[in-house]
C-alpha cells in the first residue's frame, strides 16, 4: 500500500509542479484523498486476521462512500490500478469495480470507465502511461494500449493501439506517435 501511494504522491508532485507548493498542498487535493482511500481499501483486502479484517473492511467501505459523496470520485478497491495514478481535479470520476489500469495513468474530471450497459460485455483494460481527458468515456470490454492519449469528451468503444491519440464520438485514432 505505502509503496504504491508513495509513487502516487511522487507523481502528483511532479505533475503539479514539483515541490513549489509544498507538501501541505496535498492535504487540500480531493483527488489524492480518493487515491489514499483506494490504496487503503486495496491493502485491507490483504489483511488475514478475521475480526481485524472485518473491521478494516467496514472502515474502508465507509471511507470509500464518504469519498464518493464528498469528491464525486469513485475508485472501488476491487479495481486494479497501478502505482503512479493521478486523478488531478475535483469532480466526478467513475471507475467500474473490475477495471484494470496500468502504471502512471491520469484521468480528468467527468471520466467514466466501465461497461456499455448492454449486458456482460466486460470492462476496459488500460495500459501504462495513459491519459484520459476531461469528460471522456471508455466503455466495454476493450483495451487501451500503452502511452495512449484520449481527448476530452471522447467516447472510446473500440481497442486503441499503443501510442495512439484518439478523439471524437465515437473515438477514432487521429495520430500514432513514433517511439
Amino acid at each position: 500500500m505505502f509503496e504504491n501511494f508513495k509513487a502516487d504522491v511522487t507523481r502528483w508532485r511532479k505533475t503539479e509542479g514539483g515541490f513549489r507548493k509544498g507538501d501541505l498542498y496535498l492535504l487540500f487535493e480531493q483527488g489524492i484523498w480518493a487515491v489514499a482511500v483506494y490504496r487503503f481499501g486495496r491493502w485491507v483486502r490483504t489483511v488475514d486476521l478475521p475480526v481485524v479484517s472485518l473491521i478494516l473492511k467496514l472502515l474502508a467501505f465507509v471511507l470509500f462512500k464518504l469519498m464518493e459523496i464528498v469528491t464525486g470520485i469513485s475508485l472501488p478497491a476491487s479495481a486494479e490500478i497501478g502505482k503512479g495514478f493521478y486523478a488531478g481535479h475535483f469532480g466526478p470520476m467513475i471507475l467500474h469495480s473490475r477495471v484494470k489500469m496500468g502504471e502512471n495513468c491520469s484521468i480528468g474530471p467527468g471520466v467514466v470507465i466501465g461497461t456499455r450497459g448492454q449486458g456482460n460485455e466486460g470492462v476496459p483494460v488500460i495500459g501504462n502511461d495513459v491519459y484520459i481527458g476531461v469528460g471522456a468515456k471508455v466503455l466495454g470490454g476493450i483495451t487501451l494500449g500503452h502511452h495512449v492519449r484520449v481527448g476530452a469528451n471522447a467516447v472510446v468503444l473500440k481497442n486503441v493501439p499503443d501510442r495512439a491519440t484518439v478523439a471524437g464520438i465515437p473515438a477514432k485514432v487521429i495520430r500514432i506517435a513514433e517511439e
